[in-house]
């Protein structure tokens, strides 16, 4: 069936609530998360049973991410009782904002088959608020004579939206990973804005990992005056001010965040903490560079290799304070959380989260534009 577990794993409740309480500093709303999939079973004449189960919502940050994670958005569980071989055409689309999706199947005498499909969104079509639509499904034997054919109800949040956890059944699945969509290192905003960033860098160029045969002194002088100099042209030329802006509409069973995606903080000049990481982290991946993303239960700030050889030198930096400190405040303030996240347990405890970015490029997370 249509199972995030695939990709990600079954967390705590005590992490998840405290994920719902990000939005009090800058994180998402207070309701409990969205409860997906729900079972629907018909007997079509005497030989042949359908079970279908599809996702209730379609969140554009995790469903565009669903191909690559071998994750389907609708799965049709067919069971052939009968004594004859059966072929049948089966087809899905989100009405308005999908390709339509086509299987042929044929299913062997007493045999069940289960064809999964994830429908192609049609970028342009992808909301900027949540919007109703409907989940048409088709099922046609080889004669084109329809068997079974319906509409679902199913919500589509707008390309900004995040949730951070689902509920599927009893249990309960942490999506964070899936922040990693909002990292969006070839967006032309952050082409320019490292181009602008070299003007602050003391030989004028922002070179990534290029530093041979460096001591570990000379990797953390040269790997922290790039990341300073995406800092001061963020601050002295794009002018970034920190704004709380984090409702995403939703009914009451649901959990969603709305996250400026990196271009649209720069255009708006304007970022709380987890749209200032993302934006960072844009900046440097676009360099090849390794950024992590930290989540604690209310707040979310930047770390970053030091060393590409040594992943356990990190640099941090606390990206709210763009707008109104020093880049050297920030990086000790950044590199505090991290050290308190770390000492009080919070990190090995799975209360906070370290994801690095790098690691969720491999596993199939990639960006949403």
């Amino acid at each position: 069936m249509p199972n995030l577990h695939k990709m990600v794993c079954l967390i705590s409740l005590p992490f998840i609530a405290g994920l719902l309480f990000l939005s009090a500093a800058c994180g998402v709303d207070e309701d409990q998360p969205v409860q997906q999939g729900s079972s629907q079973t018909t007997a079509v004449k005497s030989d042949l049973k359908i079970d279908v189960v599809p996702m209730q919502s379609v969140t554009p940050a995790i469903y565009l991410q669903m191909p690559n994670l071998d994750i389907t958005f609708v799965d049709f569980e067919i069971t052939n009782n009968g004594d004859s071989p059966i072929s049948l055409s089966v087809e899905s689309e989100l009405q308005g904002y999908s390709e339509k999706a086509i299987d042929t199947v044929d299913i062997s005498p007493h045999a069940t088959v289960v064809v999964g499909q994830t429908p192609i969104l049609k970028p342009q079509a992808i909301p900027l608020e949540i919007a109703n639509t409907t989940l048409r499904y088709r099922i046609a034997d080889s004669s084109g004579a329809v068997i079974r054919e319906q509409t679902l109800p199913v919500k589509i949040y707008g390309r900004d939206t995040m949730l951070w956890a689902m509920q599927e059944g009893d249990d309960w699945t942490d999506t964070s990973v899936f922040i990693g969509a909002f990292v969006t290192p070839h967006a032309p905003e952050i082409d320019e804005l490292v181009r602008q960033a070299a003007e602050y860098h003391p030989s004028n160029s922002m070179e990534g990992y290029q530093c041979s045969q460096c001591s570990d002194e000379e990797w953390s002088e040269y790997t922290t005056a790039q990341v300073k100099a995406v800092y001061e042209a963020l601050q002295q030329d794009y002018h970034l001010k920190y704004i709380n802006s984090t409702i995403a509409f939703s009914n009451e069973s649901e959990a969603p965040q709305r996250i400026r995606l990196p271009s649209e903080s720069i255009n708006t000049k304007s970022s709380n903490c987890i749209d200032g990481t993302v934006l960072y982290a844009s900046a440097l991946e676009s360099m090849d560079m390794h950024p992590y993303i930290v989540l604690t239960p209310t707040h979310a700030f930047l770390c970053y290799e030091i060393n590409p050889d040594d992943p356990n030198s990190l640099g941090c930096l606390e990206t709210t304070m763009t707008g109104s400190a020093a880049f050297e405040d920030a990086a000790e303030m950044g590199e505090q959380e991290l050290s308190e996240e770390m000492s009080n347990g919070n990190i090995k405890s799975g209360k906070s989260k370290i994801l690095s970015v790098h690691q969720l490029r491999a596993s199939g997370i990639l960006p949403m534009k």
